[in-house]
């Protein structure tokens, strides 16, 4: 009987310490969830500390209970080590991070991080699969002991009774027998009842009896007296499954069920076993086993929780927004009804952060939910999809219109301050919404074009924008295109062409700008025009921006050590002017081809900086603090303001090639050249003309005191091979004729005109 009694501790040790293992296994999918978040560029590595510091000390707790409940020693410092090792990893590839090593990071996560979180998680299943045998094993033959006792309680006093005539030795061995089973059934946590088909207990262990009755109720004086009424404890929902197995329990073969018992300290979940044992005249009864697993599927819907909803806000997250998308679509394609799609987001947000931190930053983002559910129905679902973008579904909805009213309503709500730690906080949305059957069919589509829409609302400023197909570059031919973008980037097949641009006061080639093109194995050399749109509305630009900047800047490195050192100019798009992460990225490609700062200058439109003025005057100001040289382009083409400029920490102005291009003939275009390079001059730029096409153009750029010419009149955009041909060549001065002052082409070609009542720079 000892051996029975050990062997159920056995079991009980085994259950705590899979329940702990299982729970360090959770935190260990909380902490890759985190880094993942971090490496992805979700978010900085820095707002993942906290979360990550407190799930590895829950994970350091439970790593010390199994050793206390039954697991090897040496197993729990082996599961400590690598825990241990994995969180060292994780931080120094966080370090990389924060230090701006985006490739050496990613690398470390491949060859570091991926193999030591695969390590810890096989260790932790291995473990958790050898205490849960062990704990089965022991907990099968310590029922077996717990059903001899309940037939020895039973019957006991009938054996002594009916053999006397044993010695006084047996008698004393038995009534140790009965005080051993008794000490077992009183320390067992699992419930054994005796009862009759219609649910009337004749037998309650001590758990039973303390669970259903309690220890102070004086209606059970004697454990084996006292009829109980088992199914008027069961949860109604179960009431009905528990008494069918009760009335069709048969001689061996005993039925199994999951029952919620209502019990003196509420409702606990039981994986029960009913055994008709009405045969034996010692039990005459049924006999049920309950083993107690409301902590196990707790710890199961916890882990179901955690992988379907955010952790910070616990709103539903992409893969459940996924989920009830396809339901919804499909209960709306039966019922003859659409579904809108809201992607939301938050303007300013980053400033909040920028100014308070991120504590407030994450605490702001934990109302928005709240926020957005007050104005919307119980069948809406609010996700939030990362950062500090959120997603609203809207099943069974009508029109358009129903969904943009939504969306009014939406940015009305998040129009007013949230109070965060006695902070007023404001923020603003950009929306882009879609329905289904108008829109699309299938929830990948719904949302890609509703990415569009919001973006489309972000650029332009809208607030609230619909999807417009006009918008969308998504036809067939393009979604190839997509897809061959991608291979080409992977491939190499982008190519960079240089063209010069020389120094009207010297004729010295004083810098290139680096043109990206496609070398399409099918459909021959493509121009930007061709593929960057596409890639800006799909996620491609920022791996699109860090290869041609890659690029350029290994060439710029060919010339410095050919000790012909040349600066560089890169084009960035409006996506890139959004991407906090820029900086750090130019940071760390300078540094890893050893190229100067000055040697690059990036290039931005008005349009550009336009799009969000002031979050892209911060990025361009921590681009100079680096030393990178930073250019207008195309400038009077835009709408920035004087007073814009001034502020910018810019070097060079471009003037857009519109004017430049029709100088000669247009005395208007000529005089808004002239007083770019009279603005530009005192604002003390460097002035640059692009799409200089003739002599004529270029000398009367230099009587205006243009600093710089570009343009085919010099030379087209070309291979860096042809390049430093075409360098070798060429004459180190200008012709004779841009020596000596010209009358301004514009009065020798076009009839004197009135000027313009207004000339915008």
């Amino acid at each position: 009987m000892a051996v029975t009694l050990e062997l159920k501790q056995t079991g009980e040790r085994g259950v705590r310490s899979e329940r702990d293992l299982q729970q360090v296994a959770t935190e260990l999918q909380v902490q890759d969830g985190l880094e993942w978040r971090a490496i992805s560029g979700r978010v900085q590595p820095q707002d993942v500390a906290a979360d990550l510091a407190a799930s590895r000390d829950r994970a350091v707790l439970l790593l010390g209970r199994p050793n206390r409940h039954g697991l090897d020693p040496l197993d729990v410092q082996r599961l400590q080590r690598l825990h241990r090792e994995y969180g060292q990893v994780v931080d120094e590839q966080l370090r990389l991070l924060q230090t701006g090593g985006l490739e050496e990071a990613a690398e470390y996560d491949e060859q570091q991080v991926d193999p030591a979180f695969e390590r810890a998680n096989e260790a932790l299943t291995e473990a958790a699969w050898q205490v849960s045998d062990q704990a089965d094993r022991a907990r099968r033959l310590s029922d077996a002991g717990v059903m001899v006792t309940v037939l020895l309680s039973l019957g006991l006093t009938t054996l002594v009774q009916g053999r006397r005539q044993r010695a006084e030795v047996q008698r004393r061995a038995e009534r140790r027998s009965e005080a051993r089973y008794r000490a077992l059934i009183d320390q067992s946590s699992d419930l054994v009842v005796v009862a009759e088909r219609a649910g009337v207990a004749s037998y309650l262990s001590p758990s039973a009896e303390r669970l259903l009755v309690g220890d102070d109720d004086p209606g059970l004086p004697d454990r084996q007296a006292g009829p109980v009424d088992l199914l008027a404890h069961v949860l109604p929902a179960d009431r009905d499954r528990l008494a069918v197995a009760l009335a069709t329990a048969a001689p061996g073969h005993g039925a199994a069920l999951e029952v919620r018992i209502i019990g003196r300290d509420g409702v606990r979940t039981f994986e029960m076993s009913v055994q008709d044992l009405t045969g034996e005249a010692s039990v005459a009864g049924l006999v049920l086993t309950a083993h107690d697993i409301t902590d196990r599927l707790a710890l199961q819907q916890e882990i179901e929780h955690r992988a379907l909803h955010d952790a910070l806000t616990q709103l539903p997250n992409r893969a459940l927004l996924a989920d009830r998308f396809d339901q919804a679509l499909r209960a709306g394609h039966r019922d003859g009804t659409a579904t809108g799609l809201l992607l939301i987001d938050l303007d300013r947000f980053k400033e909040v952060n920028d100014t308070f931190g991120h504590h407030y930053g994450d605490a702001l983002l934990t109302q928005i939910g709240p926020r957005l559910m007050a104005v919307l129905r119980e069948v809406d679902t609010v996700a939030r999809l990362g950062g500090d973008e959120f997603a609203v579904l809207l099943p069974n909805i009508t029109c358009v219109q129903d969904v943009t009213a939504v969306a009014v309503k939406l940015q009305a709500a998040l129009q007013a301050p949230f109070r965060v730690e006695g902070v007023d906080l404001d923020v603003e949305a950009s929306i882009g919404l879609v329905l289904s059957g108008e829109h699309g069919t299938d929830a990948m589509t719904l949302l890609q074009r509703a990415d569009i829409a919001m973006y489309v609302a972000k650029t332009q400023n809208l607030g609230v924008a619909v999807y417009d197909p006009t918008a969308d570059g998504h036809s067939p031919a393009k979604l190839a295109l997509l897809g061959d973008l991608r291979r080409a980037l992977e491939q190499g097949d982008l190519v960079l062409h240089y063209q010069p641009k020389v120094s009207l006061s010297t004729g010295e080639v004083v810098g290139v700008e680096a043109l990206v093109r496609w070398q399409h194995p099918g459909r021959g050399l493509l121009f930007p025009d061709t593929f960057i749109p596409l890639a800006e509305h799909t996620g491609l630009i920022g791996p699109l921006t860090r290869h041609v900047l890659s690029s350029a800047l290994a060439q710029a490195r060919v010339w410095s050590d050919a000790g012909q050192p040349l600066k560089v100019s890169v084009n960035l798009s409006a996506r890139s002017l959004i991407d906090e992460r820029l900086p750090a990225q130019v940071a760390e490609l300078l540094s890893a081809h050893g190229v100067p700062a000055e040697l690059l200058e990036l290039e931005v439109t008005e349009s550009a900086i336009m799009t969000e003025p002031a979050r892209a005057q911060r990025l361009l100001e921590a681009l100079a603090a680096l030393g990178v040289r930073l250019s207008i382009d195309d400038f009077g083409a835009g709408y920035t303001s004087l007073g814009q400029l001034k502020n910018l920490p810019i070097t060079e102005l471009k003037i857009d090639k519109s004017f430049v291009m029709t100088m000669v003939e247009d005395r208007s275009s000529a005089l808004i050249v002239h007083s770019v390079v009279d603005l530009g001059h005192n604002l003390g730029l460097t002035l640059v003309a692009e799409g200089v096409e003739t002599e004529q153009t270029m000398v009367a750029l230099a009587d205006y005191g243009c600093d710089i010419a570009q343009g085919h009149h010099l030379s087209r955009p070309i291979t860096a091979a042809a390049f430093d041909l075409w360098r070798a060549n060429r004459p180190a001065v200008l012709p004779p004729a841009l020596r000596s002052p010209q009358p301004p082409p514009a009065a020798r070609h076009t009839p004197r005109q009135p000027a313009p009542a207004r000339v915008r720079p």
